[in-house]
């Protein structure tokens, strides 16, 4: 009996001991960036622009290429952490990438692209897309997700594990400046050690014959936030940034994945089960004075990863989150949802032309 309890005490002592220094090791690399961060562009390019042309863009999260139609997904209430194989991965970035070239746009804003990591087989997903897109693309990218080891297991197989991944922004035309700017709010100690630190990549493009700019936001903000708090931190700090944009006069295109469903979208997808992830609806006073949604309620946006996707499954859960805001100095043309069936990705892109009006308005 005392043979029993010496061993198990051993094992609760090595155990308890692992836990505590692998929580010591998360925390004292954990992944703290400054406030704004100055950003490279890679593969720069001279194409520049003035301030009255028309410009298109698409906004798309490729969900890692790890989220295709096949897959679902812990957090969301399914049972898998990364796909079985990187074949699969492989796969559904060819097919993204088709998706990219078949819908030719001037500016690409791409969300949950993987730099390396272990969910999606350490394949360089930024340097591939700039390659694939050619040398008349720029491209920046910026952390949004940053963590040496995400100790989420399903199994001692099917985990997370090490993942640097994030924002890319690719553009035809010469980008001036990039910045990262983090956003506020955290998860409280320990969980937000290894957890996504939210950021927007902006993008400033000079305009031909103009004082003011052309600013581009690429974003992907919270999901899983209980109480909302996260997500009034971000929404918050994101207006006041259009608010002072727009005070200077500059042009302003906000692109990416809201994880929030948009005013008039709120009623499109309601719930088709209790307990499954439900995500804010934004308020409908947020946007500041002088800017507009561009969004296509026509079809859905992105798919919750419960199951597996099936079109015909009642318990599958769409939402519209995905999309534009845009100051009123540029005149929206045309917004649409290209509705893959979200065959490579657990969302759909969105593409938007808009003509800037060349008037700016007075700062």
């Amino acid at each position: 009996m005392r043979v029993i309890l010496r061993i198990s005490f051993r094992v609760v002592f090595v155990v308890v001991l692992s836990l505590i220094l692998s929580l010591a090791l998360l925390t004292i690399t954990e992944y703290r960036p400054d406030d704004i961060e100055v950003l490279t562009v890679s593969n720069q390019t001279d194409l520049t622009m003035n301030d009255d042309r028309q410009i298109s863009l698409m906004t798309f999260n490729l969900g890692y290429a790890g989220l295709g139609a096949s897959e679902d997904f812990v957090l969301d209430g399914g049972t898998r952490a990364r796909p079985d194989s990187r074949e699969a991965v492989e796969d559904n970035l060819q097919g993204i990438t088709n998706i990219l070239l078949d819908n030719p746009v001037d500016v690409y804003l791409l969300q949950e692209v993987d730099l390396k990591a272990r969910r999606s087989y350490n394949i360089n997903q930024v340097d591939y897309l700039q390659e694939v897109l050619g040398n008349g693309f720029n491209s920046t990218f910026a952390f949004n997700f940053k963590a040496i080891f995400v100790p989420f297991p399903v199994s001692l197989t099917d985990y997370i594990g090490p993942v640097e991944s994030g924002l890319q922004t690719l553009s035809r035309y010469h980008v001036d400046e990039t910045e990262r700017h983090q956003f506020p709010g955290s998860f409280a100690w320990p969980l937000r050690i290894a957890n996504l630190k939210r950021a927007m990549l902006v993008s400033r493009i000079a305009l031909e014959n103009s004082d003011h700019e052309l600013v581009i936001v690429n974003l992907h903000m919270s999901a899983y936030d209980a109480d909302g708090s996260l997500r009034d931190a971000e929404m918050s700090y994101l207006r006041e940034f259009m608010e002072y944009e727009y005070a200077l006069g500059n042009y302003v295109i906000i692109g990416g994945d809201f994880n929030q469903t948009f005013p008039d979208a709120v009623d499109k997808y309601p719930l088709v089960s209790d307990g499954l992830y439900e995500a804010f609806p934004i308020e409908e006073d947020f946007l500041p004075n002088g800017f507009n949604y561009a969004i296509d309620v026509t079809s859905p946006t992105c798919r919750l990863l419960n199951q597996p996707y099936d079109s015909d499954s009642e318990f599958t859960q769409y939402y519209i989150i995905d999309g534009f805001m845009v100051s009123d100095n540029i005149r929206i043309d045309f917004v649409e949802t290209l509705n893959y069936d979200f065959e490579y990705s657990d969302h759909n892109p969105v593409v938007l032309t808009v003509t800037l009006l060349g008037t700016g308005h007075d700062a």
